[in-house]
Order: C-alpha cells, then structure tokens, then sequence
C-alpha cells in the first residue's frame, strides 16, 4: 500500500487557488472539480513521476481524495457512470450529448473523467451540459495514460466513492439512449453468475443474422478476450475479487511512460508480471487485456455481452486505431440497435437450448435469402452456416463483413469463416 498522507493529501499544491475556491463551492448543479494544476514546479516534474506521485496520494487515504476530487458533492445512486476521456474534442462533442440523453440517467450519478496533459474539454465554450444535470468533472493534473486513467477509474467508483456498480463509456462512442440501462441490469445478473466478471456492449455489428423481436434483449457468455471494451459494467464483487491482481499491474506500470510499454524496461516488467502470474500469453501488455486477466484469475473467465451493438465506436484515429475513415467504418460500420428494449427483460440465450436453435434457423435463413440473392440460388454451405452460427454465439462475427463477402457474389471455392474475429 502507499503511504498514507496526513490531512490534504498534499495536492492542494497541484492546484491554483481559485480552483481550490471552486471545488469548495461546487458551482451549481454541475459540480466541476477541475483538478488543474498551475504551478511551474510540477510542470518541469516527468510525468511518469507526477502521474504517479498523483494517484499514491489519492490511494493513501481515500476519504481525503474523496474530498480532494468530488468537493461537496452527495451521492444519490449506488451506480456510477464515468465516462473517460482525453482530447478528441470532436468525438468528445457527439459522446457526451448521447449520454446525457440516456433513458434513466438520473437514477445514476455520472462522473466525467478527463485525463491530463490537454486543456479542459470545456475550454473552448462549445461544450454545453444543461442545467440541472447532476456531474461531476475531474480533470487530472498529470497525464495519467490509459494505463493508470483506467485503475483510477476502478479504484475512484469502487474504494473512493464506496458504489456497488462502474458503468464505463470510454471517449470515442456514441451511446444508445437505453446502453446504461441495459449495463446496469447485465452487472445486476452478473452478481450471481460464478463465472462472469465484466459485462460489456458488443463492438461489431451482427445483426444481419439476428431477430431484434426475440433477442435484441439477449445476452451471450463470452471468453473474456473476446471484442473491444469500449462500453463496459463491473460489480463491485467482481472487482474486490479481483483487486489485488489489478493493484499488482498498477505497482508495476506507475512512474513509467506508458507510452513505451512495448520497450525495455516496462515491457519486461509487464512481462514478468504475466509470468509470476502463470499467464502463458505474455504478447499483449495492455490495461484492458490486464483487466480481462485478473477477472480469469479471480475466477471470472467469462464476460456478459449483448447480441446487438448498442454504441456507435467512432474512434477511427488516436489510442484504439490508426487508420482513415472509411477504412474504420468500413470495418465497424456507422450503426448501432435502432429500437427499444426493456432492460428488466435481458436474458441469457445460453440457459436455453431453445435459444440456440432459434438463432441457427435464423442464421440459415437470412444466409439462404443473401446467397438466392447474390449466388444464383446456391444453398450456402451447411460449414458457412455453422460457422456464422457458433461465431455469432461467441461474439466473434463480424455480420457487416460477412454480408459484404458474400454479395460479392460468386467465386470458386464458396466463402466460408466469414467475418470472424480472431
């Protein structure tokens, strides 16, 4: 554990004094605890070292970072939304007004959480949250990197702030106006599962191949590693289940670039964190993949995922990818779920032989329908059936890939595996 620090964590020298007298003050409804610094010291300080000296401070006495990062604010729900983010105003500008516009928002209390090392997303005026939203806003003094942003996300919602549910939206996606809703019903079934940990939103688009009015409810289990957590819940006995393993990451990456996590000497840290750990797969030393690990560590092998995409990724450039445009939507598509569900009636489509039946005949049907269309009345191959079918099952299809492949019409041998992920 870090050492403790007596009265105001000393990060009242992280910040300028008019910012002191605003998180005192909570201005409004809108509590902005802009957590800023100004003074030259800290600037000319690594950031590896401040980011680190930062959050050693806020986990060495948690009622005073309390203090420190939320002022007076008063919790009203036992859920909290954070949404993450850092400087990609434009993506920024479409995430947060879809959040806002959530089914239900109010029964949730929602944090936004921008990392340091950028202006303030409110900088520039062309942000604007409607009175009498109830937020609160931190802004980091030191950039923090996804690495450390992510464990403070965890450690703020849960050891901080004391709730028992973190839904989390990450910077680049445009959420359905029920997502949260739905997050938060998938964390509540998951308290009873023994296998689940994370819940998450489905990144790829695979509704070509599914009925919206008997599964857009449904949810499948997943191999933890299994699609992009962009949009994703955890309960807070899946997290203290798995705290000292996501604490071990943390004692490992703080006071390092974590830029550089693929170089000496972090890389071989992390590596040797995977090793000591018993993980086979020492290639992938991201936070994300980190989280999934302890989660299978702490007996949590399993993920709750939706069958339908109820987010729309628009993060074509920046942390998660760096290609064109057209080449990310040509990949993810621009759509997400249209319609409305109720999210006291999600369910488990695994429980139920029934289920899986059901979604094969629909995956047959909508297959024999495209291949009519686009292979002269071929029946498609009874192996691109079954294949389409286990993937979707296994929240690996890709349906806007695979819909594509085949109305390219034909070609020698039939497709097969189409739009699997890896």
């Amino acid at each position: 554990m870090p050492q403790r620090v007596v009265g105001r964590l000393q990060l009242q020298g992280y910040a300028d004094s008019s910012q002191t007298r605003d998180q005192a003050n909570c201005v409004g409804s809108a509590t902005l605890c802009s957590l800023r610094q100004s003074d030259r010291r800290l600037v000319e300080m690594a950031q590896p070292k401040l980011a680190a000296k930062y959050m050693d401070s806020l986990l060495g006495d948690y009622a005073a970072a309390r203090k420190k990062l939320v002022g007076n604010f008063i919790k009203r729900s036992n859920v909290a939304v954070v949404y993450m983010c850092f400087e990609r105003m434009e993506m920024i500008h479409r995430a947060i007004p879809a959040i806002l516009r959530s089914d239900g928002l109010a029964d949730f209390d929602l944090f936004i959480s921008q990392d340091g090392g950028a202006p303030s997303i409110f900088d520039d005026k062309a942000l604007s949250i409607p009175s009498g939203t109830q937020y609160v806003y931190i802004h980091h003094p030191a950039n923090l990197c996804t690495g450390l942003h992510h464990y403070f996300v965890k450690a703020f919602a849960f050891d901080i702030m004391g709730y028992d549910t973190l839904l989390v939206v990450e910077e680049d996606n445009v959420i359905h106006q029920q997502a949260l809703q739905l997050l938060h019903r998938m964390s509540e079934l998951s308290i009873s599962e023994p296998k689940i940990g994370i819940v998450s939103l489905l990144d790829m688009d695979m509704s070509p191949f599914l009925d919206p009015a008997h599964y857009a409810e449904g949810l499948i289990r997943t191999v933890g590693a299994m699609g992009h957590l962009w949009v994703f819940g955890l309960h807070r006995s899946k997290y203290e289940a798995a705290r000292g393993h996501l604490r071990d990451y943390y004692l490992v990456i703080k006071g390092h670039d974590y830029r550089m996590k693929h170089e000496p000497p972090l890389r071989d840290a992390i590596e040797g964190l995977l090793r000591e750990k018993g993980i086979e797969d020492t290639s992938v030393l991201s936070q994300d993949r980190w989280f999934i690990n302890s989660m299978a560590l702490s007996g949590f092998a399993q993920r709750y995922q939706t069958l339908f995409r109820f987010f729309q990724p628009i993060g074509y450039y920046g942390l998660h990818f760096q290609m064109n445009e057209s080449h990310f939507f040509g990949l993810f598509g621009r759509g997400m779920f249209n319609g409305r569900i109720n999210p006291a009636a999600v369910f488990d489509v695994t429980k139920d032989p029934a289920h899986a039946a059901a979604m094969k005949a629909t995956v047959r049907a909508r297959l024999e329908t495209l291949y009519n269309k686009y292979w002269g009345g071929l029946p498609p191959p009874e192996e691109l059936v079954n294949d389409t079918f286990h993937g979707l099952l296994e929240g690996r299809l890709n349906g806007r890939e695979a819909v594509q492949e085949i109305m390219s019409g034909p070609k020698n041998p039939p497709p097969t595996n189409l739009g699997m992920q890896e």
